[in-house]
């Protein structure tokens, strides 16, 4: 691993932490208020590591929802990484084994696709990179979970503080990185409306479910046929 691409997988990671860290506090008081202990806390972010999955499941769980039914849920929310991964596979082949690249694609998320495949649009993949961008995003998520489950009570409402808009602003500076060409635009305009189209059609419950995983396929194979 060399020195000067893990500090630039590092400073990459910036963006992704200054985004994890409102969230990942919002995340930690909501599961201590969800009956969650913080060890627990903790853990769903170093073990589940998807945002969007663990925010669902805590509201699921605080409705007493079923343990099968929270599992089934966040299957399908984040069945879009398996997408995510696939695409990746030809910046990494070649460069950084199969089995380091397995490892590193469980700290894949949204964020973390977003900034590698703009940083690989003018540089190779290396392992240090890599390396770099994940465990720091990671370690940014965990420990803003534990200090949210530890400090959150002095805070209260969350929402009152303009938390719960930290992630819809990450998302949405992510895209405008990522937007260089006008086809890129009309996949993003695409997906977004595939998203709320679906959330107004189907009842709140399910558009939870499905409005994420609708705009990834259609706007993947949309992102496909622009290009061609």
């Amino acid at each position: 691993m060399t020195n000067q691409e893990l500090q630039q997988g590092i400073k990459q990671a910036f963006p992704i932490v200054m985004g994890y860290l409102p969230l990942g506090f919002a995340f930690g008081v909501l599961a201590r208020d969800a009956g969650l202990t913080t060890f627990q806390a903790v853990s769903m972010s170093a073990l589940c590591l998807t945002g969007a999955g663990q925010f669902v499941a805590i509201g699921m769980s605080k409705s007493s929802g079923a343990l099968v039914a929270i599992i089934l849920t966040n299957i399908l929310i984040n069945l879009r990484y398996a997408l995510f991964a696939a695409s990746t596979v030809p910046h990494l082949k070649g460069k950084i084994s199969p089995a380091a690249a397995t490892a590193l694609s469980y700290g894949l998320t949204d964020e973390v696709y977003a900034v590698s495949m703009n940083h690989y649009r003018s540089h190779q993949a290396t392992l240090s990179y890599l390396a770099g961008l994940t465990f720091t995003a990671h370690l940014s998520w965990v420990g803003s979970t534990l200090f949210g489950a530890l400090l959150g009570h002095f805070f209260g409402n969350t929402e009152q503080l303009g938390m719960n808009f930290a992630l819809p602003a990450m998302y949405i500076s992510l895209l405008v990185i990522l937007v260089k060409r006008r086809s890129e635009l009309y996949t993003a305009i695409a997906a977004a409306s595939i998203a709320l189209l679906v959330s107004y059609l189907f009842p709140a419950t399910l558009s939870t479910n499905f409005n994420i995983v609708a705009a990834t396929l259609i706007g993947a194979t949309l992102g496909v046929i622009f290009r061609e």
